[in-house]
């Protein structure tokens, strides 16, 4: 499952405020703080869009609110230098130079501030690279589930390897909208900075590489919506990021396909129990 990172601010000599956060991969800065100091005339989706590598990533931020953040990796700032005309090498250069001066060493001196305390959820050590990761989970839950040519789909679809519609799916059923509409309300109070759910949509399912963190978001409101003893618990992820994107899927004929929908249900379930049982 995806982590939900944490940030700490540093003040660049440009009096704009750097937020970082460590991921086991590395370092990775707000794509919007760098920009603003070397290239205040790109956003992160234009700079997507020109082949350099942004991330997206959950980040708790003030008042506990979760935001979607997009981040950039040292390497993909240095790749920054290959769009010449947008920007200057030694502007890119000296950024670099004060990341390595004034941000790393403060991460490598004190391991602690890398290695947050925060709870050990199972479902967090899956690895959906892995097929006998997800196997070896759903054993421990005792899940009857699934089947190993179900688990196939299911990570062939996480991984988009399933062709989807190219467009936020549309409904004009009253229930529909109602139902999509409480599954907003519930992610505008996790999640920071979003204007609508087709907005969202185009992001985490569309654009995104992968479904991960549309899964992870289907989690936060699942779980929301359990401690509110919502009623209407399924129907609301009827309307969900994931479940409209399988219902989106081209090929529904191929086998197994209707397993998907329960062991995702079943999926969530599980991860939001032990979301319980830990607080």
């Amino acid at each position: 499952m995806v982590e939900v990172w944490r940030y700490w601010e540093f003040e660049h000599p440009s009096t704009y405020v750097v937020r970082v956060i460590a991921t086991p991969s590395g370092l990775e800065l707000f794509a919007v703080d760098v920009l603003q100091i070397v290239a205040p005339a790109l956003n992160d989706d234009l700079v997507r869009l020109m082949d350099i590598e942004v991330h997206k990533r959950l980040v708790m931020m003030e008042n506990n609110q979760v935001s979607l953040v997009s981040t950039l990796s040292a390497l993909s700032i240095h790749s920054l230098i290959s769009l010449t005309s947008v920007v200057e090498h030694n502007v890119v250069k000296q950024f670099m130079q004060w990341v390595r001066t004034n941000v790393m060493p403060v991460f490598k001196n004190d391991v602690s501030l890398i290695a947050i305390e925060r709870p050990k959820y199972l479902f967090q050590q899956i690895d959906y690279e892995q097929k006998d990761s997800l196997i070896k989970y759903l054993y421990f839950q005792n899940s009857d589930s699934w089947s190993s040519n179900s688990i196939d789909l299911y990570l062939k679809f996480v991984f988009k390897r399933l062709t989807l519609a190219a467009s936020c799916p549309q409904t004009i059923d009253l229930n529909e909208i109602d139902s999509r509409t409480r599954y907003f309300q519930v992610l505008k109070t996790v999640l920071r900075s979003v204007s609508s759910y087709e907005y969202v949509y185009e992001d985490l399912v569309i654009r995104s590489a992968n479904l991960l963190i549309a899964q992870s978001l289907d989690l936060l409101v699942y779980y929301h919506l359990i401690k509110l003893n919502h009623g209407d618990l399924n129907q609301v992820l009827e309307q969900g990021l994931i479940l409209q994107a399988l219902g989106t899927t081209v090929n529904k004929s191929i086998d197994n396909f209707e397993d998907l929908k329960p062991m995702y249900l079943n999926l969530l379930n599980y991860f939001s129990a032990e979301m319980l049982a830990l607080e």
